[in-house]
């Protein structure tokens, strides 16, 4: 996957973004959320962003 790749269409947020967020320090997908906005619209990705965090752990 790119770091172009969209995860949260709703916010526009991008994997690089998210990846950027863990390791700026995000460890939870609650932080995740306040750092990049992604996963506080609809919530579909939410799922996406907690695997991303586990593969990064």
């Amino acid at each position: 996957m790119s770091e172009n790749t969209m995860i949260c269409y709703c916010k526009g947020v991008t994997l690089g973004k998210v990846l950027a967020a863990i390791e700026n320090g995000a460890t939870t997908l609650v932080e995740v959320i306040d750092t990049t906005g992604a996963g506080s619209a609809c919530g579909r990705c939410v799922d996406r962003i907690e695997a991303i965090i586990e593969e990064k752990k």
